[in-house]
């Protein structure tokens, strides 16, 4: 009977790693396909995903989303810009403006992101993200996308490509076949993409295509309906027709994996039906179901014919073998001045007693980097914190200073997009201020009208010192594209 572990890729904690590596354990000797990582120490995490690989009948895939580097997910790794600001700081007027020296950072960093994976014991990086910024109203790409145009999207993410195949690094291209035409988080809902196959051809599948031409092993799919590959509605992860155009038309050889498949996007169907679909559709790995043993159990049940070939040729390609420590102080310039040439402005003059008001569109508290880096490049300067659900009825600024509004609101999933408190808070300091700053998307300040707007594309600890310093007037940004 065909052992339907192998084909499955699932979560894997790594803050309860070791409470939990009996469990993890125990699914490798069942011969689990590997799992994908999230959260964690460093160091802990590289101990216990070598204990599992030297207990593994066959090298494990470990996976993780590292869109911004190791430091996304583990403490100890380094965190590097959005591939919103890395465009940025590489060619902000698009391919034809390529800074050469940012050129050469940016694939330091592309490296720097595999090496350190390499040294956890990370083989299989679900990056790039070869979505094309199409629409503005996306909630769930955004940042996360290198640009809005197929050039700037090729290039940027067959450069990744490129670098994480030369350090022995799998990628993954996300997500096919193009998740940026949406207004739907797929986390929660399932997004449709209705126009013709022949427009997907000329904007949204060409960083596909350049990526695979690049060498890219792996590709997800998106859990969206898209009716010119499939006009039954189905989801592409599910999808046959899907799955026999990206093989036959685009005739690509590579592993295609879904995209997690505890995601409200499939929830017409439940989680265990769906695996069954996507493997007889011919996907070859199932990512992240919210209960392995529930699904294997179904496959069991329905026995869907599933190809092992593909994913035995994959494994024997793994990196293996104890991997060097990397410069991690070296990967930290790197990224500190990426973060610093990334960042954008318009109509920014100088400021006259500067009040800052910090907006909170998540839990978690944001922006005291910038605050610290204000109080000391501006003495005397005065601020105030809101977060989600706070209200400034009635708060009217001091007398005789310039307004600072700075918004911190993050793409993540499930989140759904901004909340309306930030969008309604934002618009009733508009007119009232001097600068709005985004230490997220961008497109977040397109309903601005009357303010000098200062981009960052992220809320790094480094993002936030190299803004306070643009106010300050110590430093200049580059103009915004």
């Amino acid at each position: 009977m065909q052992n339907y572990y192998q084909f499955i890729i699932p979560r894997m904690n790594g803050d309860s790693l070791e409470k939990d590596f009996p469990r993890y354990l125990g699914l490798v000797r069942k011969g689990i396909g590997g799992f994908i990582l999230f959260g964690g120490r460093l160091a802990v995490a590289r101990r216990h995903i070598r204990l599992l690989q030297e207990e593994a009948p066959h090298p494990l895939i470990i996976a993780s989303d590292l869109e911004r580097g190791v430091g996304q997910q583990l403490r100890g790794g380094t965190d590097f810009p959005p591939a919103m600001a890395l465009t940025s700081a590489v060619a902000p007027e698009g391919t034809g403006s390529i800074r050469r020296k940012a050129l050469s950072m940016l694939r330091d960093s592309f490296a720097a992101v595999a090496e350190e994976a390499a040294y956890c014991g990370i083989n299989t990086v679900f990056a790039p993200v070869l979505d094309i910024n199409t629409n503005r109203r996306n909630p769930i790409i955004a940042t996360r996308a290198f640009g809005e145009d197929k050039e700037t999207v090729s290039f940027m993410g067959s450069e990744m490509v490129r670098v994480f195949g030369a350090c022995g690094i799998v990628s993954c291209g996300k997500h096919f076949p193009g998740h940026g035409d949406t207004e739907v988080d797929s986390h929660i809902g399932l997004p449709s993409v209705a126009r013709p196959l022949a427009s997907l051809r000329r904007r949204e599948l060409v960083p596909f295509k350049a990526a695979m031409e690049a060498g890219l092993p792996m590709v997800m799919l998106a859990h969206m309906s898209v009716p010119a590959l499939d006009p039954s509605g189905l989801p592409v992860s599910l999808s046959e027709k899907a799955v026999s155009y990206i093989r036959d038309t685009m005739r690509y050889d590579g592993m295609l994996i879904t995209d997690a498949m505890n995601m409200g996007a499939i929830g017409r169907y439940s989680e265990e039906k769906a695996c069954c679909m996507a493997l007889r559709a011919g996907v070859d790995l199932l990512l992240h179901p919210a209960d392995t043993e529930k699904a294997v159990s179904y496959l069991k049940k329905a026995r869907p014919k599933a190809d092992a070939s593909r994913i035995e040729r994959f494994r024997r390609g793994l990196l293996s073998g104890r991997i060097q420590r990397p410069d991690f102080a070296f990967h930290k310039s790197v990224s500190d001045e990426l973060f610093r040439l990334s960042i954008s402005a318009e109509g920014l003059g100088s400021l006259h007693r500067p009040f800052l008001i910090v907006l909170n569109d998540d839990k978690e508290g944001r922006g005291s980097v910038l605050i610290r880096s204000l109080r000391h490049n501006v003495p005397g300067i005065r601020h105030r914190t809101v977060r989600q659900g706070e209200g400034l009825q009635g708060w009217t600024p001091p007398r005789d200073t310039d307004l600072v509004v700075a918004v911190f609101s993050e793409t993540r999933a499930w989140k759904g997009g901004a909340s309306t408190w930030l969008l309604r808070t934002m618009a009733g300091l508009d007119g009232r201020h001097s600068v709005f700053i985004s230490f997220g998307s961008p497109y977040i300040l397109d309903p601005i009208k009357r303010a000098a707007k200062i981009f960052a594309y992220g809320h790094s600890g480094p993002a936030q010192e190299a803004v306070a310093a643009i106010l300050a007037g110590k430093t200049h940004s580059s103009p915004s594209r």
